[in-house]
């Protein structure tokens, strides 16, 4: 290595250093914690940097996650790192900031214990316990951030991706950590067919998931009551390409990626169905409020997903409702557009009250709820934080923890 290359790296590591003092600096700050930085003697302030926790980019696992793949999603993985989009109590904080106050703990709490060499003196105990607490959030946050940017990703016609996050081995005289993110890919699961004589394409429902990459969502039979009469314990669930036309369609407010996600949160676990006129409804929703209803058939021992019904739509509670006490027919609800999200969350109410009492006659009146809500697919997912831990497992515990008891844990160890 020439001379000029050996100084480019030392100038790098020096601004790298400098930069994770200043960042810790905030941290400190916004924590409350001590002792201040500047009271930390230099040989803890470079352990503290030794022993940071470094993200690596995803790696491909195989052929089908291309270069610009894994580029793109790196970028989503960065953003969700740093992004200041951590309430607790009065803070907000970034995952990133999680990491540095688990490189403080640690430093701390090795720090009172060799000056209080008693493991099992109260300070000691706090001590051990926010860095614990602290590292944990970090790591289960990580887990959850990264499952979420799959879930945009996620598209049953096009490709699935998987994930798998585990930490890197210690490098030899290197104390730092390294998270390693691989990235499979999974070809959409492809399937003909025969509704009323005619063949149709669906698609195969599947999920990312902790313990391993991916798997094929299932059904429990006992979901579908006397509709299915078949003795498979558990089917396989599809869904045509006309649902997920009529998603884009009526929900236009989400883009294909919040699409892809409400598509997931209403499938990935689904625990029953209602039944009307015959038919089996999966009630759909977007944050919490019921925007309509996926209609689904048993085929050849398969549930599959027909089309979507918005909330307003004949064939539906709600829309016949609205049928019998206003006399809007079919033909009405597509051409005064009320079959789409956009227009409830546009409606002026108090222009308009008599329309809205109709509404609420008909039970949709929590559809206007959705007007102060943002149609982002990340503002979407921060609503189902608790969600999003019961779904990936090594989490649950740790994020509970951090939501409920954080900032106490912090105040009674400093």
């Amino acid at each position: 290595m020439s001379k000029k290359k050996i100084k480019n790296t030392k100038q790098q590591q020096k601004g790298g250093y400098k930069k994770f003092l200043a960042d810790m600096q905030e941290v400190i700050k916004l924590f409350k914690v001590k002792p201040e930085l500047k009271n930390i003697p230099h040989d803890e302030r470079r352990m503290m940097y030794n022993i940071r926790i470094r993200i690596s980019n995803p790696t491909p696992s195989n052929k089908l996650i291309s270069s610009r793949e894994v580029k793109r999603i790196a970028e989503k993985i960065k953003r969700y790192y740093r992004d200041k989009n951590i309430h607790n109590n009065n803070l907000i904080y970034s995952n990133y900031q999680l990491m540095l106050l688990s490189c403080f703990s640690k430093i701390i709490k090795r720090k009172v214990l060799l000056e209080i060499n008693d493991e099992n003196h109260p300070k000691a105990i706090e001590c051990s316990r926010l860095s614990s607490v602290a590292f944990e959030s970090f790591y289960s946050t990580y887990i959850v951030n990264s499952f979420k940017i799959i879930t945009q990703l996620n598209s049953p016609d096009n490709k699935y991706y998987g994930l798998n996050i585990r930490f890197g081995s210690l490098v030899k005289d290197n104390p730092s950590f390294e998270i390693i993110t691989k990235l499979y890919g999974i070809p959409p699961y492809k399937c003909v067919l025969n509704i009323n004589g005619i063949k149709r394409l669906a698609y195969r429902l599947g999920k990312a998931v902790d313990n391993q990459p991916f798997e094929w969502i299932k059904l429990d039979k006992t979901c579908l009551g006397e509709y299915y009469t078949g003795t498979n314990d558990s089917l396989d669930i599809f869904i045509q390409s006309h649902a997920i036309k009529r998603l884009s369609q009526r929900l236009d407010l989400l883009n294909r990626e919040g699409i892809n996600y409400v598509l997931w949160e209403n499938t990935c676990n689904i625990k029953k169905f209602e039944t009307y006129k015959g038919y089996l409804l999966l009630p759909f929703y977007v944050y919490k409020v019921k925007v309509g209803y996926l209609l689904a058939n048993i085929i050849d021992d398969k549930v599959l997903f027909r089309t979507f019904l918005f909330i307003t739509h004949n064939f539906t509670p709600e829309g016949d409702k609205l049928k019998n006490i206003s006399g809007i027919e079919k033909h009405d609800v597509s051409y005064w557009r009320i079959d789409r999200l956009s227009t409830f969350v546009s409606i002026d109410e108090n222009k308009y009250p008599k329309v809205m009492d109709l509404f609420k006659n008909a039970g949709l009146e929590d559809l206007t709820t959705l007007k102060s809500k943002d149609f982002n697919v990340d503002k979407i997912q921060s609503t189902n934080l608790e969600g999003f831990m019961k779904y990936v497992k090594k989490g649950r515990q740790n994020l509970m923890m951090q939501q409920e008891d954080f900032t106490e844990i912090l105040e009674e160890a400093f």
